[in-house]
């Protein structure tokens, strides 16, 4: 019994337990209630100030990435324009006078108008020939500067290097070239002239200036390097590229020009009217008698047979009814090549370069007294001759026919391309004749040209004639060019030989 009631009043104090614990969790629970009901004081602030912030800031999209420029554009930049130009400017600046000072300004504004334009082409497809001389006209002011500020100047002793940056300021011309290398070559031998004299009058008085010789001379053989390496036969364009207007809209921060509408949609033709040809043909016959339905009765007086008037004529006049088709007028034919106008003869000093062009039949024509800084060119003429007296940097001849040329001495080279039958004598020396696409050719060396380098391609029967040692003047030996070669493989390589003829 007292075991009975224990354990009674066990369960007793366990269930007060419980009680006293479940009011303690009800008490927390309407405490936290209260609490969350309560508001709060600092709400209202927090969301004015958020309304006063406005909204987030909206952050502008990333730049769009650079499109990568071509390499010829990069090798412009970094070799011609960071490597040689700057420098020789800032050489120029430390040395001269003011009137040389402007003068090589402008010649490295020269050469950034040609970075320009290699930017240009680096973007833009190969335009037409109109806009592509538009495009030279941007060189036209700072060559003209070049020019005016030497023929003004009075600095008597800067006379030379006014004259060699002015000679060679029409190397920015290779761009119109089909061979620019050899042309950047030339126009440095003409200005190499006068910075020769610049050393020879200040090599022992100031060495400075011939280092500023050598700058010049440096960024000449670095275009070349340069024209070589990426614009061998002429300006290289984005053959992937866009017009000159959309880079020039996109250069200005203007919206490149939309692109053209879509071409109107044709209807197809409807596959029930009969074709052309012999299929409306066959079509009509198949139609029976109803194929004259419409035809017009023709009246008495529009018939030949019965009114004599009108056999006089081919046509019959058309009634008030009837529209006359207007006949076709002939189409003139055009006029044959030999027919065409004669282009006008030139003969003119421009510059440095004696311009003789679509001479024919003239046999008097004399160069007098050439100059060591001068070229002669020769271009479209016909069975006439022509004498170059003096000595001159360079002579070339191209597509002349019949024609022969005497020339006293050459710097540089001689020069014929496309001029079949030619004839040239040298009367002094020449380091170099090159012959190029010419068929029948004679060569009249003397005595003191006899180390001449003769360079052909696509050539054939030429005969150069050499003086005979012993003899009087005018007696010559004829010798052919070699044109049969022989090529074996030898270790791996090429060995070309020329075939000689035995017996």
């Amino acid at each position: 019994m007292s075991s009975g009631l224990h354990n009674l009043s066990t369960v007793l104090k366990r269930l007060e337990a419980v009680a006293s614990r479940l009011e303690d969790v009800y008490n927390v629970s309407q405490t936290a209630q209260v609490i969350h009901d309560e508001p709060d004081p600092n709400a209202q602030a927090r969301a004015a100030a958020a309304a006063a912030a406005g909204p987030p800031p909206v952050h502008p999209p990333p730049p769009p990435a650079p499109v990568e420029q071509p390499l010829s554009v990069i090798a412009f930049e970094a070799q011609i324009m960071q490597g040689k130009v700057k420098p020789f400017i800032k050489l120029t600046d430390a040395l001269a006078v003011p009137s040389v000072i402007e003068q090589a300004k402008k010649t490295g504004d020269l050469f950034n108008t040609l970075n320009g334009l290699i930017k240009t082409a680096g973007a833009c497809k190969k335009p037409d020939p109109n806009a592509f001389a538009e495009l030279l006209l941007g060189f036209q002011p700072d060559i003209e500067s070049i020019t005016k500020i030497k023929d003004s100047s009075k600095e008597r002793d800067w006379v030379h290097h006014l004259s060699m940056l002015s000679e060679g300021a029409s190397c920015i011309g290779w761009v119109a070239e089909n061979k620019p290398g050899p042309f950047v070559n030339d126009i440095k031998d003409s200005s190499q002239f006068y910075g020769n004299r610049i050393i020879q009058n200040f090599k022992e008085k100031d060495p400075k200036h011939v280092e500023w010789v050598r700058a010049y001379m440096e960024i000449l053989d670095e275009l070349k390097k340069y024209i070589m390496e990426h614009h061998t036969t002429g300006l290289v364009w984005n053959a992937k590229g866009i017009t000159i207007s959309q880079y020039q809209a996109s250069a200005g921060g203007g919206p490149p020009p939309p692109p053209p509408p879509p071409p109107a949609v044709i209807p197809a033709p409807n596959s029930g009217a009969p074709a052309g040809g012999h299929a409306a043909l066959f079509a009509d016959l198949s139609r029976g008698e109803d194929v004259t339905k419409g035809l017009r009765k023709v009246d008495k007086n529009e018939m030949t047979h019965k009114n004599p008037a009108l056999r006089g004529g081919s046509t019959v006049p058309s009634t008030p009814g009837t529209s006359a088709v207007a006949p076709k007028k002939p189409i003139k034919p055009s006029k044959p090549h030999a027919l065409m106008g004669k282009k006008p003869s030139k003969f003119a000093l421009e510059g440095s370069k004696w311009v003789i062009e679509y001479q024919e039949n003239e046999k008097s024509l004399i160069v007098e007294n050439g100059e060591l800084n001068q070229i002669v060119s020769l271009f479209g003429c016909k069975n006439s001759t022509i004498v170059i007296k003096g000595k001159v940097n360079a002579v070339t001849i191209v597509n002349c026919t019949k024609t022969s040329v005497l020339v006293g001495s050459v710097i540089a080279s001689v020069s014929v391309t496309n001029s079949p039958s030619f004839t040239l004598q040298i009367t002094g020396s020449a380091p170099t004749i090159q012959l190029d696409s010419t068929d029948s050719g004679q060569i009249y060396l003397s005595k003191d040209c006899l180390g001449v380098e003769i360079t052909t391609a696509k050539c054939s029967s030429i005969n150069v004639s050499l003086p005979v040692e012993g003899e009087e003047d005018g007696v010559f030996e004829e010798k052919p060019v070699p044109e049969m070669l022989r090529t074996l493989i030898q270790g791996g390589k090429l060995v070309t030989t020329v075939v000689e003829h035995v017996g």
